[in-house]
């Protein structure tokens, strides 16, 4: 007969079934099982059916590529109840403790392998599970976490020793796996949310990974046992280094924090900056991308929109007025060549009825008399050349058709000459000039 020991040795363990002591925690684990099977049961046939909101959602968010089984989740959960339970009454047991360890370690492999694509996640945090649970039941965990808490160095003043390194590294690699699955569900439910301003999207969404992960590496540190006053000094001074060496790179950050929160520019803005014209496509965090219409994608900084000008064409509103002028012949009348480049620029698709096209004289200029047509569109990141292109090609249709002629310039060159020919001249026309008679055959 044996009780519940810290250490289990081979003998030990092929007499666990004939232990009249131990049988109560086996009836646990088997009850737990047998409740945690029939949780799954009902779990996958409502909650968690094929075509329930809860099933879309983890597909939607976690990208589900495996399906899980919460069976071995439950039996986990129960288990780690049972055994803080007794543990709360000072009764050890240590067969639902392995059980419990061996339950989680596969529902952390299964939960892993489903939401993520790669299998290093899962494997680390499911073999690095099962390694703890094979020395606890060899009863080599405890004696292992002493050994290597006594291996102590110094780095300055700092004491550190193997056990919180290596606690640390796994803690940072555990956070920063969850730290992502937690990027992508907030970028996801931030994108569905239509009442926020795509540039206050943005702006959550960066903010909350920079919170995350600031996050991550401090909890990983702390269990590393670094103390984190005594970073303050060292940050202080790597911030000074920073601010001189990386001066334009920090000039962007803040940029991007300031577009962000002014919401000057936003994702699908059309904006003209420096000679470049198209819509912005993504805002990061040291540039703004931005999708020109021949399809190139230029990347720039942010520090340009805080400090240059820039033209936003759908800042406040979508609708665009374009201009172009057009010049005719003074014999034309003017009333009809007006009312036709109306109703050339009426015929454009893209051509916003209201308000109306207009057409203006805008004044007598030396070969023409000049007319300003003016329309609106809604859609300038389709293009603006494209649809001036348009109209004024309905323009010389229609005045073809009514023999509305488009002057150009012509000018009249006269040359006067005084006095005789130059000698160079007369000589070049006598040697090309006709002779009196010819030679006879």
């Amino acid at each position: 007969m044996i009780s519940t020991a810290a250490f289990i040795t081979q003998d030990q363990f092929t007499r666990l079934w004939d232990s009249p002591h131990d049988y109560w925690q086996w009836g646990f684990i088997g009850t737990s099982l047998i409740i945690s099977l029939i949780a799954n049961f009902f779990l996958k046939r409502s909650v968690l059916s094929s075509d329930s909101k809860a099933t879309r959602f983890l597909k939607r968010f976690f990208h589900i590529h495996r399906p899980i089984h919460w069976s071995t989740f439950f039996l986990s959960v129960f288990l780690w109840i049972i055994w803080a339970s007794y543990r709360e009454q000072g009764i050890e047991a240590n067969i639902v403790h392995s059980f419990a360890l061996l339950a989680s370690a596969i529902s952390l492999y299964q939960i892993t392998n489903a939401v993520t694509k790669g299998m290093a996640a899962p494997r680390i945090i499911g073999g690095g599970m099962l390694v703890i649970l094979g020395l606890h039941l060899m009863g080599w965990l405890s004696p292992l976490r002493e050994w290597l808490s006594n291996v102590q160095f110094s780095i300055g003043s700092l004491e550190v020793n193997i056990w919180k390194i290596l606690s640390g590294m796994f803690a940072l690699f555990v956070f920063l796996w969850i730290v992502g699955l937690s990027n992508k569900f907030i970028t996801r439910t931030v994108h569905r949310q239509k009442a926020i301003p795509p540039s206050i999207k943005v702006l959550m969404i960066k903010a909350s990974r920079l919170l995350l992960y600031v996050t991550a590496f401090l909890w990983a540190l702390t269990i590393s046992g670094v103390p984190l006053g005594g970073l303050a000094v060292f940050s202080g001074a790597l911030g000074l280094g920073i601010g001189f060496g990386l001066q334009k790179v920090i000039s962007n950050l803040v940029s991007g924090i300031i577009i962000l929160i002014d919401k000057s520019i936003k994702p699908g803005d059309v904006i003209e900056i420096n000679g470049t014209y198209g819509w912005i496509n993504t805002l990061n965090t040291r540039y703004v991308s931005v999708l020109t219409r021949d399809k190139k994608e230029i990347l720039i900084p942010n520090e340009d929109f805080v400090t240059n000008k820039v033209v936003n064409w759908s800042f406040s509103d979508t609708d665009v007025r374009i201009r172009t002028k057009i010049g005719v012949a003074y014999s034309t009348d003017i009333e009809k060549a007006i009312q036709l480049c109306q109703e050339a620029a009426s015929k454009a698709t893209r051509v916003l009825k209201s308000p109306p096209p207009v057409c203006l004289l805008t004044g007598f200029g030396d070969s023409s008399v000049d007319l300003d047509l003016r329309f609106w569109i809604n859609d300038a990141n389709q293009g603006v050349g494209n649809i001036r292109s348009a109209v004024l090609l309905e323009v010389w249709k229609l005045f073809k058709e009514h023999n509305i002629t488009i002057p150009f310039p012509q000018r009249e060159i006269t040359v006067k000459h005084q006095g005789t020919l130059p000698r160079e001249f007369n000589t070049h026309e006598q040697s090309h000039s006709k002779p009196d008679h010819q030679e006879p055959n």
